[in-house]
């Protein structure tokens, strides 16, 4: 990450932050991109080793009724459903974003795009990231000895999916496979919740648009955040840092971007203006 990092207040962050305001939102990823990011590489210790198995597939042969843009380029999920409902529920953990999504989906008729009726997000701490780490990994290097069966009538069906860049490891299932590992998931959307809960955590930005990263603040005072940059398609290609100290000249002007930070939690980061509310309108230019 430290390739990515841009020294507070030099020049090359403000022009940085002046483009993103001045592109918009679409073409403002798009420049994260080609200013701040390079290709993300495997987090040390994430999907290191993995199982020759036939549920290791690449990313384009996943079939989930979340559509490609919706899950993350690195991370897991568990989705639960029943053949006899359109609904199904969702948590996903996103390693780069460090946010953990639930999310209830309904089927449309006719086979339809997926609808998602309600959704929460939240962050998730540096040691929470380790320790779902370290339990993806076990997926990732060692083969279910107890896959479901589905010989027994159920109605009832599960899938865990852990993403690794273009190679994913996909196992569904009458009853969800790795059991300890689906615990471990949900602990932690449970203890989410409780958190957001108590700390009154912003958990959605106010702009309808999807967050383009997660920010928060570290203990002198230090804005930091972390972005996510897609290509125009909406497929994320690479993630990128930002540092605000608070004797940056844009530091109280992202903080009222940002909203309520709760000490010690994250917020998701919205999308950035074309303009500050507060900055000059340039001058026109006369017609010719």
């Amino acid at each position: 990450m430290g390739n990515w990092r841009i020294a507070a207040g030099t020049m090359r962050e403000q022009a940085v932050l002046a483009r993103l305001r001045q592109v918009g939102t679409s073409a403002a990823l798009v420049l994260l991109l080609n200013v701040l990011v390079a290709a993300a590489p495997n987090a040390p210790g994430y999907a290191s080793e993995k199982i020759d198995s036939p549920a290791r597939i690449s990313r384009a042969s996943v079939h989930l009724a979340l559509p490609p843009d919706e899950l993350p380029r690195r991370g897991m999920l568990v989705a639960t459903g029943n053949l006899l409902s359109p609904l199904a529920r969702w948590i996903v953990i996103d390693l780069d974003l460090m946010t953990i999504r639930q999310a209830t989906t309904r089927l449309a008729d006719g086979g339809g795009a997926v609808e998602i009726e309600s959704e929460r997000n939240n962050a998730i701490s540096d040691d929470e990231r380790r320790n779902v780490i370290a339990s993806g990994n076990e997926i990732w290097s060692m083969l279910d000895p107890g896959s479901p069966a589905f010989d027994q009538p159920s109605d009832r069906l599960c899938s865990v999916a852990l993403f690794d860049g273009d190679e994913v490891l996909h196992e569904v299932g009458s009853d969800c496979p790795r059991p300890g590992f689906v615990a471990v998931l949900e602990a932690l959307a449970a203890s989410g919740e409780a958190r957001a809960g108590s700390r009154g955590q912003v958990l959605a930005p106010p702009s309808a648009e999807a967050p383009i990263g997660s920010a928060h603040l570290e203990p002198d005072g230090t804005l930091l955040l972390r972005l996510r940059a897609e290509n125009e398609d909406g497929s994320t290609v690479g993630h990128g840092e930002l540092r605000y100290p608070p004797s940056n000249p844009d530091y109280d002007r992202v903080m009222r971007h940002l909203g309520p930070i709760p000490p010690g939690g994250e917020v998701l980061v919205p999308p950035f203006p074309q303009r500050w509310p507060d900055e000059p309108t340039p001058p026109q230019r006369p017609r010719s």
